[in-house]
């Protein structure tokens, strides 16, 4: 079982206080709003930190990208498969939301950003090769991991060497053009770089473009928000209020140094909770509850972020406020992931309905919508050569660093885990890899420049995906051994 704060299983089965039409209402609501935080959590609460940290620590906007964007824009997925893997030892959802999401990226995604085009859709060859490539590498590698039945420790550390050899490739011969730049012009420096001569496949680069000062005021833009995403918002109300009190802003004013003074109390008494369940509060009398002491060391900690700074003025130890936002950003991240893996669990052992399938659809749709929002507006914006980028760099990233961080995690703690790729995710892999060498020799016989009737055979080819994996799970397809 995953380590959730509430039993939602009891809730749906046992409990006679509602009927089960009505129970299930409130978990699809529930679970609705949980994917949501997650998203927002994500967009609002630690990319924005993430970016003024690595401003503070001034490493170049590449290795930021590949870095600590890259972590921020993939943290949903990381805790969400630490919580599946590691929690409710649940391999088949992880696979199936990594799969699932990718498919929905890459094939889906993929046809949006086609069609919102204003013409064809042209990249460079090197860019999207390279990303292509490497991400068909990924996918490569992540069947014949689980295919054997076994996952070890020395393969799951593989996924760290994978996104080393990809920072690589990507870093290095930018740096050098960079040097050769250098030397031969210094007014080369100041002239804008276009997508293709840094590193930009994140979504999360581009989301930032289009969220802009939003993304640091939560409360502000809900009346521009359309009828399902102002629901949402509204709901999320009592969250947002409690995010602001846990992770501390990245901007600086007199609201946010007041709130910036509570994080670390509020804070700290979330992480309790968080890592640590209502049990983390259950102390003997005799002893001196550890809650307690964090608390009070957070009270201290407040009254010093308010004694050394002004609503103009940071204190000079700012970034140990962004490492703190970071750190309760990430246990905001557990809590969701925890409890959206257990409502999807009820759901599949009430209904009978596999991990796997709700890996597919439920979750993975969850968490990619953010990727269908933002590379559709880059390419309305006639900037396609990013939101490829995006489309390809954005679940490569996420797929290392989540199966990599699960995966070693559990092999550390427990030794090996076993693996079993279920119907669906083998089908979910098989669609993957027809999509992306497809997309790739669409790309190449057209010259780099897709045309945007290329969109219609994808959607087609995502609708046959999502139709064999329904007829797999009503039985239709026969187990292949």
């Amino acid at each position: 079982e995953s380590q959730a704060l509430f039993d939602y299983m009891s809730f749906y089965s046992c409990s006679a206080l509602l009927p089960r039409a009505v129970k299930a209402v409130f978990l699809l609501l529930w679970l609705a709003l949980l994917i949501s935080m997650l998203a927002s959590t994500a967009d609002d609460y630690f990319v924005p930190q993430l970016e003024a940290l690595s401003e503070r620590l001034g490493l170049q906007e590449d290795v930021a990208g590949v870095t600590l964007l890259a972590l921020g824009n993939g943290m949903p997925d990381v805790m969400t498969a630490c919580s599946s893997v590691n929690k409710a030892n649940d391999l088949p959802l992880t696979m199936g939301e990594f799969l699932g999401a990718a498919n929905f990226i890459i094939v889906f995604v993929f046809a949006c950003v086609l069609l919102a085009s204003p013409g064809p859709t042209v990249v460079e060859n090197w860019p999207f090769l390279r990303d292509s490539s490497m991400y068909l590498l990924v996918v490569l590698f992540m069947v014949c991991v689980t295919w054997d039945g076994q996952i070890s420790l020395p393969e799951s550390l593989c996924f760290f060497g994978l996104y080393g050899i990809y920072l690589a490739v990507v870093l290095l011969p930018a740096r050098l053009r960079r040097n050769d730049g250098a030397q031969q012009e210094d007014v080369e420096l100041e002239e804008p770089s276009s997508p293709s001569d840094s590193f930009q496949p994140l979504a999360s680069e581009s989301e930032a473009e289009e969220v802009g000062p939003q993304a640091l005021e939560p409360l502000a833009g809900l009346q521009s928000k359309g009828g399902l995403s102002l629901a949402l918002s509204t709901m999320e109300l009592p969250f947002t209020v409690a995010r602001h009190l846990c992770i501390p802003s990245a901007a600086w004013n007199q609201p946010r140094r007041v709130l910036a003074a509570m994080c670390p109390t509020f804070g700290s008494l979330f992480m309790f909770l968080s890592f640590g369940g209502w049990e983390a509060f259950d102390v003997p009398p005799a002893k001196v509850p550890g809650w307690a002491i964090c608390g009070f060391l957070g009270m201290v900690l407040g009254v010093a972020v308010l004694r050394f700074s002004t609503p103009a003025r940071q204190p000079r130890w700012h970034l140990a406020l962004l490492l703190w936002a970071m750190c309760s950003a990430v246990s905001w991240f557990n809590f969701l992931a925890n409890e959206c893996v257990a409502v999807l669990e009820a759901f599949g052992l009430n209904l009978g309905i596999s991990s796997s399938v709700l890996g597919i659809t439920v979750l993975a749709w969850g968490n990619s919508v953010g990727d269908l929002v933002a590379d559709t507006a880059l390419a309305r914006q006639n900037r396609s050569k990013m939101a490829v980028a995006g489309i390809f760099g954005s679940p490569l990233l996420s797929d290392l660093l989540g199966l990599g961080i699960a995966l070693t995690s559990h092999c550390w703690q427990q030794g090996q885990m076993r693996s079993q790729l279920s119907k669906q995710n083998r089908i979910a892999a098989v669609s993957l890899l027809l999509a992306i060498v497809g997309t790739m020799a669409m790309f190449i016989s057209c010259g780099f420049s897709c045309p945007r009737r290329f969109a219609f055979v994808l959607l087609c080819h995502y609708a046959l995906f999502m139709a064999l994996s329904v007829a797999c799970e009503l039985g239709f397809v026969p187990d292949v051994p």
